[in-house]
């Protein structure tokens, strides 16, 4: 018999597997995953479910840091941070925290690495925090134009190297040009789409 993902229980590992990927992946809260389980005749508790979800992570834990480790010795590391709103009783309002996203893939241009993403989460967003996380990395950083990897970068001695989202930096562009019709910007916008179409076509001849 093989070993359930939750001892001694009747919950199958099939079934805890759903709950979680219905909860993180399709959006589901746990209080709706309950009432549709009732529909069906299965009438369960959401302390269960939220129980099923916790030993789901403890048995995830190793696996996620070595997902993590693996992306962070890539040469080419993509890195964001987004706000998290996270309950907090006693407030009367959720405090912001963040997600941080490490990310590597060279699917685009047919190189080495294979996509992976890694989500951290932190109460801040700033250097220390950042410092932090990456703490050993050494190669190419892509970010946006946030401080706070500046910071890292200069901290590190030459050891990070920032490349920066063109996207971001054409939308600046983008907002001079329709406000003041900019020559300049204009030339700019056209010389960045000369980029974009040199890595459309990398990518098309990659996926040949």
């Amino acid at each position: 018999v093989l070993p359930r993902l939750i001892e001694s229980g009747m919950a199958s590992t099939a079934l805890v597997s759903h709950v979680v990927v219905s909860k993180f992946a399709w959006y589901l809260p746990l209080y709706r995953q309950v009432q549709i389980l009732a529909g069906q005749g299965v009438h369960l508790d959401r302390a269960t479910l939220a129980g099923w979800v916790k030993r789901a992570a403890w048995w995830l834990r190793s696996l996620y840091a070595l997902q993590l480790r693996t992306i962070q010795t890539a040469p080419r590391l993509f890195c964001d941070e987004t706000p998290m709103p996270v309950l907090d009783p006693g407030r009367h309002r959720p405090r912001i925290c963040q997600f941080w996203a490490h990310a590597m893939d060279d699917r685009p241009w047919g190189g080495p690495s294979p996509p992976a993403v890694a989500y951290v989460f932190a109460d801040g967003r700033g250097t220390a925090e950042i410092a932090r996380q990456l703490m050993g990395f050494s190669g190419i950083l892509q970010v946006d134009g946030y401080a706070a990897y500046k910071a890292l970068a200069r901290d590190h001695g030459g050891a990070i190297q920032l490349a920066f989202c063109l996207a971001h930096a054409r939308r600046k562009f983008v907002e001079v040009y329709k406000t003041t019709q900019s020559p300049f910007a204009r030339e700019v916008i056209e010389r960045l789409q000369a980029v974009y179409a040199i890595e459309a076509e990398i990518r098309g001849s990659s996926a040949e």
